[in-house]
């Protein structure tokens, strides 16, 4: 097989297209935070999610935990589940089932 046929290797997950400058900087700590948890509503996200609350709750020390489920893992959070996240969180966890 010829080497040249396959000099050239493009990758289908593309590249972020967020710039870093846009992210907001990571809190040094969570302990008496505000913490936030998206659950996108795949099969079993709640019981992982509803764990990871509690480790946090009991290691960290967040202060208090506010939790929304997106209305269907394959579309975005509403803008009123985000408003909402972004207002009263220090931190938010998006997170996956199975």
């Amino acid at each position: 097989m010829n080497e040249e046929t396959f000099a050239e290797v493009i990758s289908p997950a593309g590249i972020p297209r967020i710039p870093d400058e846009a992210l907001n900087p990571r809190p040094e700590t969570l302990e008496g935070a505000t913490l936030g948890i998206l659950e996108n509503n795949k099969e079993f996200s709640n019981w992982v999610l509803d764990r990871v609350r509690d480790r946090f709750r009991a290691s960290v020390g967040v202060k208090e935990v506010v939790q929304r489920k997106k209305h269907h893992l394959a579309q975005a959070a509403s803008p009123e589940i985000l408003e909402e996240l972004s207002a009263r969180c220090d931190a938010v966890l998006v997170g996956v089932g199975h």
